[in-house]
């Protein structure tokens, strides 16, 4: 099995400005979907490419309707949203990437998109976005060759 370990902030809901052109903000869980398609859909696209699930590591995680965000905001019929990583409290976001994985055994592969660098010594499967444009057509191409690199 292979899996995304996706953030939402700073991925695929970046700064946004509003219809009126007035404020300029990221979405929240109440908006029912994060605001970045374009980001969505590079996702979608290495998901699909490359065969890869999705584990939410985003603090939306906590919010009933996480699956409903991205689904919303345009991820592609047909990729599974698995579930959420652990809380593990006082930890980084590597952490609970890391119970993650030792609570399933059944992961071969796995990559993580997302903004910050805490991942401890999973670092080496990151690909870091940038927060203000979030998981772009370069990050895709990226993932893909990280893809290859640990594809058994």
């Amino acid at each position: 099995m292979n899996i995304v370990f996706l953030d939402y902030d700073g991925v695929v809901n970046t700064p946004m400005w509003d219809a009126d052109g007035e404020h300029c903000r990221y979405n929240f869980p109440l908006d029912n979907k994060v605001n970045n398609f374009q980001a969505v859909q590079w996702v979608s696209e290495f998901c699909q490419t490359c065969g890869y699930d999705i584990v939410v590591t985003s603090t939306w995680r906590s919010y009933d309707n996480y699956k409903d965000c991205l689904i919303n905001g345009g991820l592609r019929t047909g990729i599974k949203i698995l579930g959420r990583t652990p809380y593990v409290l006082n930890k980084e976001r590597g952490d609970e990437i890391q119970k993650y994985l030792d609570d399933h055994p059944e992961v071969e592969n796995f990559l993580i998109f997302d903004d910050d660098s805490d991942m401890g010594n999973l670092v080496d499967h990151l690909i870091k976005t940038d927060n203000k444009i979030g998981f772009s057509m370069t990050n895709c191409e990226d993932a893909i060759k990280l893809h290859k690199t640990f594809e058994r």
